[in-house]
């Protein structure tokens, strides 16, 4: 794939559960950017999917036929005053990196949860990480601090830095709007 290629960017759907489970599982199971141990199986992927994407955006990008790409969000935590703070996660296939996938789905999952009306959005960003911490940058998030040795993966401790990024939201807010699809 050239950087020339379109790259489409949609909501995931259940048959792209294998896919996104494979580029997961490859950060699972080769870097210490997901604390993960154990590779996701399909099943476990497809009731996460189910479950979170009237609530919160799940996209991929689709690059050739193939998904290249996922961005999705999450609850940052379950009590209910944290309802308008989600948490952000993107992954790129390791063979289309460097193609401005991770952007262009950044872009996209950022500028959903802004219209769902939620008021900031969190990352958590294994430490070192010079790609992701450059990509949150880049779309205005903070680095807030650092949980120093935070988890034990591939031989070593890792912190884990805590950004965040403004979506704008002021004054007392209305409850979230679906994903609009």
């Amino acid at each position: 794939m050239s950087s020339t290629d379109v790259v489409a960017v949609r909501f995931a759907r259940a048959e792209d559960v294998p896919a996104i489970c494979a580029i997961v599982n490859h950060y699972i199971a080769e870097t210490s950017s997901n604390f993960r141990t154990e590779p996701y199986p399909v099943e476990e992927w497809a009731e996460q999917l189910a479950a979170g994407a009237d609530r919160y955006p799940y996209l991929v990008a689709e690059a050739a036929g193939a998904v290249a790409g996922l961005a999705y969000a999450s609850p940052w935590r379950p009590k209910q005053a944290y309802a308008w703070t989600a948490e952000s996660t993107v992954y790129v296939s390791p063979k289309h990196q460097g193609l401005g996938i991770g952007s262009k789905l950044y872009a996209e999952l950022l500028d959903r949860l802004g219209a769902q009306g939620f008021r900031s959005v969190m990352a958590q960003i294994t430490q070192p990480n010079a790609g992701s911490e450059a990509l949150h940058k880049r779309f205005g998030f903070e680095l807030l601090g650092t949980i120093r040795d935070a988890g034990f993966k591939h031989g070593g401790w890792h912190g884990v830095g805590i950004w965040q990024k403004d979506l704008g939201l002021t004054g007392p807010p209305e409850p979230t709007r679906p994903v609009g699809r």
